[in-house]
């Protein structure tokens, strides 16, 4: 009897262990769906997962980006936006979403946290690094338009109006 739950106990470890992992894809897809059914817990969850498991894997910067992306959106918080953004340009420098983090962190700084003096440092860091990128037009608009209110810049007057 005593070998029988021996065995029964190995085969449960070996079995709950076989299960505990998924694909970088299952982690992220699940990550999306829980997003979508507004279980955002649960969507950050995976995409830590993703980030931890498979910290190598392409999805793994995009996985740092959405939670930037979660934290901007869904949950209004600001601080971990920026704390994501941030890692993503940090922790996967080369990566697809390297610009677009470094372009997101000072436009936050810039139009929600009005940090004016933080945005356009991080907008002139992003015209270093990547002076061609296709966001580089944007973020010589933020920089020549810092801390103004929308009325005074012509070209969005129409949308205050």
């Amino acid at each position: 009897m005593k070998h029988i739950i021996i065995w029964f106990s190995i085969i449960s470890l070996i079995i709950v262990g076989c299960e505990g992992t998924k694909t970088a894809e299952e982690y992220f897809n699940a990550a999306e769906v829980e997003r979508n059914a507004k279980n955002i817990k649960v969507s950050l969850e995976n995409l830590e997962k993703l980030i931890e498991h498979y910290p190598d894997n392409a999805l793994a910067a995009q996985a740092q980006y959405l939670m930037g992306d979660i934290y901007m959106n869904d949950l209004r918080d600001f601080d971990n936006a920026i704390s994501s953004y941030t890692k993503v340009v940090e922790n996967f420098s080369g990566s697809s979403r390297e610009a677009q983090a470094q372009f997101m962190v000072g436009y936050v700084q810039a139009n929600i946290l009005s940090d004016y003096e933080s945005a356009k440092a991080t907008y002139n860091l992003f015209l270093e690094k990547f002076p061609d990128h296709e966001l580089a037009p944007s973020v010589q608009f933020e920089i020549s338009n810092l801390g103004k209110n929308i009325n005074d810049i012509p070209v969005l007057k129409h949308i205050a109006s």
